[in-house]
C-alpha cells in the first residue's frame, strides 16, 4: 500500500488552489463536480497528492484544538533550505506557525499556514542525529 492523498474540506477551492500552486509548485491534476460537492486534486512538490473538498452545507465554525491531524510535513535536503523557505515566505506575508526551530531529535524546522488555517511543516531531518525516520 501507499499513500495516495490527504484531503482538505474547504469554503474556498480556489483559494487553496492559488496557495500551493503558487507557493508549493502545485499542478491540478483534475477537477470533479457532483451535484452540491465540488473537489480538486492537486499535486505538489513533485510526489504529494492534495485533494481539497467543498458543499454549500459546510457547518460553520472549527475545533481549535481537534484530536486527530495536526500538520504535513515536507522533507527538504538541507536547513539552509528550509532557511531559504522560510524567508520567502516571511517576504511574501505568509503566517508561519514556527521559524527555524532545531530540535534534539535531528529536526529542523518551519511551520507555515494556509489560508484555511492548515499546518504544512517545512523540515530538514539530520540523519546523523535521527535515523529512525
Amino acid at each position: 500500500m501507499k499513500l495516495h492523498h490527504i484531503a482538505f474540506w474547504t469554503r474556498d477551492i480556489d483559494a487553496l488552489v492559488a496557495f500551493y500552486s503558487t507557493h508549493f509548485d502545485g499542478e491540478v491534476l483534475f477537477r470533479h463536480q457532483a451535484g452540491d460537492f465540488k473537489c480538486v486534486f492537486v499535486n505538489i512538490c513533485s510526489s504529494i497528492n492534495l485533494e481539497f473538498m467543498t458543499r454549500s452545507n459546510l457547518p460553520n465554525g472549527q475545533v481549535t484544538e481537534p484530536v486527530g491531524y495536526s500538520h504535513f510535513s515536507v522533507e527538504v535536503e538541507s536547513k539552509e533550505e528550509v532557511n531559504r523557505l522560510t524567508d520567502y515566505f516571511i517576504a511574501n506575508n505568509i503566517p508561519l506557525q514556527k521559524i527555524k526551530e532545531q530540535y534534539d531529535d535531528g529536526f529542523y524546522e518551519s511551520s507555515v499556514i494556509d489560508p484555511d488555517g492548515n499546518i504544512i511543516e517545512i523540515a530538514f531531518v539530520d540523519r546523523t542525529v535521527n535515523n529512525a525516520v
